[in-house]
């Protein structure tokens, strides 16, 4: 059992460790948001090229002539966006900021109607209060635009992962708790 728990003790603390990182991680993008931005928007960008590069070669090895030119033009496409993100960063961290903002909005009225239709089940009103929350930050964002792009992005992927490191820390705090107490079990 000493081989078990030790193990499971090791990976607890490994992913208690990348947690620790996460959470840094995430401060830094929260405090630096337009950088943080920039940087996802040039991933993107570079993802899209990758992407298209790779639809052009495989629009060589179709079977039909019909599936070979959707391909090819696809690939061209993702080439465009690819390079057209790279080139202008901020105006492509701006126009994920304003699908951001419609995606909050259409978020929010989703929550809201599927709340209304779950009422009096237990819940609902965090889904409706959920929804309210969503609609407004996305008005927000729209309002303050084209300032918002400046941080949004950013912002919204720092607070994803200080959320994250700190699920992997609590995950490792609870194994570790397990594995006391199995080790205790084994102890009587």
């Amino acid at each position: 059992m000493n081989d078990v728990t030790d193990a499971a003790r090791v990976g607890s603390r490994v992913g208690t460790t990348w947690g620790i990182l996460v959470v840094i991680l995430g401060m830094l993008a929260i405090g630096m948001p337009l950088l943080t931005g920039v940087a996802i928007t040039l991933t993107l960008g570079v993802i899209l090229f990758a992407a298209g590069f790779a639809q052009l070669v495989y629009a060589f090895r179709s079977k039909t002539f019909g599936e070979g030119a959707a391909r090819f033009i696809f690939g061209g496409l993702a080439i465009l966006a690819g390079l057209s993100l790279f080139a202008q960063p901020g105006a492509g961290l701006a126009t994920i900021t304003v699908f951001l903002a419609v995606w909050f909005v259409i978020d929010g009225i989703w929550s809201l109607v599927a709340a209304f239709n779950w009422r009096p089940l237990q819940g609902w009103g965090w889904m409706a209060f959920s929804g309210v929350v969503s609609i407004i930050l996305g008005v927000m964002v729209y309002r303050q635009f084209p300032a918002s792009a400046a941080w949004l992005v950013g912002l919204m992927v720092g607070i994803r992962l200080v959320f994250a490191g700190m699920t992997m820390i609590m995950m490792g705090s609870a194994s570790e708790a397990v594995i006391d107490a199995v080790e205790k079990e084994g102890d009587l």
